[in-house]
C-alpha cells in the first residue's frame, strides 16, 4: 500500500515513521497550498492520503492534546458577508449544497468513523478558514453557522481535493489550543504533536502492518 501522510508544516510530520513505501510532504499553510501541492502529489498513485496537524478545538467540545478524526468538513469563509450575517454559497444558490464533492453542502469522509473506532478517538466535523478565529465575535458566528468541533487552515481543502481525484482519505487532527479570544500562553503545540504522531504512526501500522 502506497500512503501518502500530509501536514501544513514540517514540524508537525517530524515524528511520523517513515518507511519505503510512505512519503510525507508538506503542503504548505492554507486552502491555496493545500490544493495546489495536493493536486500535483496525485500525478503519482497512492492507495490512502493522510492529512494531519495540530487544530484548535471549539470549546465544550475537545480540550487541549485531543487527537480526532474528521468526518466532515466545511469552507467556513466561502460565501458572501451581508448585512444579516455571513451566507454560504450553498444558502445564496450560487452552488447546489449537493453539487458533488459536497453532499449537503458539507464534504464527508467515508472512512472516518471506522478510523475512529480503530483508535478510540472522537470522530468530528470541521471547519476551515483561511483566518483562524481568534476574537470573540468571530468564533461567536462561526459556531451558530457550522456547529463544528475542530478548525484549520486545510481540512477542507484536503477533503475536496481527494474526493474529486478519488483518492481514498483520512484526516487526523490533535488539538492544540482552544478556539478562543487568542491567547498563545494557553496553547500546548509540543503535546498536540506528540499525541498526534502517536496515533498517526498507530493508524499506518494498522493499515500496513
Amino acid at each position: 500500500m502506497k500512503i501518502l501522510v500530509t501536514a501544513a508544516t514540517d514540524y508537525e510530520l517530524q515524528f511520523i515513521d517513515v518507511t519505503d513505501n510512505i512519503t510525507v510532504v508538506n503542503t504548505g499553510i492554507g486552502i491555496s497550498s493545500t490544493v495546489y501541492n495536493l493536486t500535483k502529489l496525485f500525478n503519482c498513485h497512492f492507495d490512502l492520503a493522510l492529512n494531519v496537524g495540530i487544530a484548535g478545538g471549539f470549546s465544550g467540545k475537545t480540550v487541549v492534546g485531543d487527537v480526532v478524526t474528521v468526518y466532515s468538513e466545511v469552507f467556513g469563509d466561502f460565501g458572501i458577508a451581508a448585512q444579516n450575517g455571513f451566507l454560504t454559497c450553498f444558502e445564496k444558490n450560487l452552488l447546489s449544497k449537493d453539487l458533488f464533492p459536497f453532499q449537503d453542502g458539507r464534504l464527508i469522509s467515508e472512512r472516518a468513523k471506522s478510523v475512529a473506532e480503530s483508535l478510540d478517538i472522537p470522530c468530528v466535523k470541521g471547519v476551515t478558514n483561511n483566518t483562524v478565529s481568534g476574537e470573540k465575535e468571530r468564533i461567536r458566528a462561526v459556531s451558530a453557522k457550522f456547529s463544528p468541533d475542530i478548525e484549520t487552515m486545510e481540512g477542507a481543502a484536503f477533503f475536496y481535493v481527494c474526493l474529486l481525484e478519488n483518492v481514498p482519505f483520512v484526516e487526523i487532527r490533535s488539538i492544540s489550543n482552544l478556539v478562543e479570544p487568542r491567547d498563545e500562553s494557553k496553547w500546548n503545540i509540543p503535546l498536540a504533536v506528540k499525541n498526534l504522531s502517536e496515533k498517526v504512526n498507530l493508524y499506518i501500522k494498522q493499515i500496513d502492518g
